[in-house]
């Protein structure tokens, strides 16, 4: 038996450098599930006493007879609120990136009550701002089967930019329609907006992490750049998805969410 040893060299070298890349990949990704349940461990300690605090200024809200005192309980309220979604945006982002459906609940649900429902809880930031916010469903029953907090952040995404967005005195518009194709029908829920829009060059980069166009940054100096992208991935483990369309700067957004629909 002939042994070639100039040929030898390079596979064994290929071998070595094919290994050292398995075991780079394979300790990246033990440092990124690290990370992501270190995120989410910490973010679910956090939800217990931000929900007891929710609970304990509303009550004292509710009581308090001094008007000036229950302005600084509601706007202790409105502050927790906010650290609250901060805490949901962290567990969503630590799952974000797997494919798995593990741990969603779904449920059969009016798809139409639903969204009234987070509607009206958003209702009163319109109305500060005096944006006209308006909702219309095709049909008074339109089923499908959602986890119901994570589809609820989905919602109140689109309803946050639609708020940010938008300037006084303009139009917010939402629709809860059934698309037929075939044997198979869909649930379409539509968020369309008048506000700042978005460049024709930045409509394919909207989904994703950390992106925020140059308009948005300008308008809204507080946001991460990671509601949408997180919106969109609650929405593909419902198997279904996102569009988005904008004729342009200054002139407005519509944003879609097609889901399956169940009877």
């Amino acid at each position: 038996m002939v042994f070639y040893p100039n040929l030898l060299m390079p596979v064994i070298f290929g071998v070595l450098l094919i290994y050292a890349v398995y075991r780079l990949i394979k300790d990246i990704r033990e440092s990124q599930r690290m990370k992501d349940e270190f995120i989410s461990i910490i973010a679910h300690k956090f939800r217990t006493p931000l929900s007891e605090a929710k609970w304990i200024l509303e009550n004292m809200s509710s009581k308090e007879q001094d008007s000036t005192k229950r302005e600084n309980l509601d706007e202790m309220r409105k502050i927790n609120e906010h650290l609250v979604g901060i805490t949901n945006t962290m567990v969503e982002l630590a799952d974000s990136d797997k494919s798995s459906r593990g741990g969603y609940s779904f449920a059969r649900t009016n798809i139409c009550s639903f969204v009234h429902t987070v509607t009206d809880e958003f209702s009163s930031r319109f109305h500060e701002k005096n944006i006209f916010l308006g909702i219309q469903c095709s049909a008074e029953e339109l089923w499908a089967k959602i986890d119901k907090p994570r589809f609820e952040f989905v919602i109140q995404t689109l309803l946050e930019n639609a708020c940010t967005y938008t300037p006084t005195g303009k139009n917010v518009d939402i629709a809860v329609s059934q698309l037929r194709r075939g044997f198979r029908s869909k649930v379409v829920i539509s968020v369309k907006d008048s506000g700042i829009g978005i460049d024709r060059s930045d409509a394919g980069k909207i989904f994703t992490k950390f992106f925020r166009a140059d308009n948005a940054r300008s308008t809204d100096t507080e946001g991460f750049g990671v509601g949408l992208y997180l919106a969109r991935s609650i929405v593909r483990r419902h198997y279904g998805k996102m569009i988005f369309s904008s004729e342009g700067l200054g002139r407005g957004s519509l944003f879609q969410v097609v889901i399956p629909e169940v009877r």
